[in-house]
């Protein structure tokens, strides 16, 4: 029984240390890793649709 909590302790510990590491170091929120310069979304002339669209049309 000794040895079960013992590991049930390293365990923690191991897994707080390992938390602590990832979060310090090399996690990075979602809007800064996926953050680019690429997305264009402000242009609303050049949608999919198209101006042959019928709904276009009113």
């Amino acid at each position: 029984m000794r040895t079960f909590l013992l590991a049930l302790v390293v365990a923690a510990v191991m897994a707080g240390i390992g938390a602590t590491v990832l979060d310090s170091t090399y996690q990075k929120q979602a809007y800064q890793a996926f953050a680019t310069g690429g997305a264009r979304v402000g242009d609303a002339g050049n949608n999919l649709v198209g101006k042959d669209w019928p709904s276009a049309q009113h």
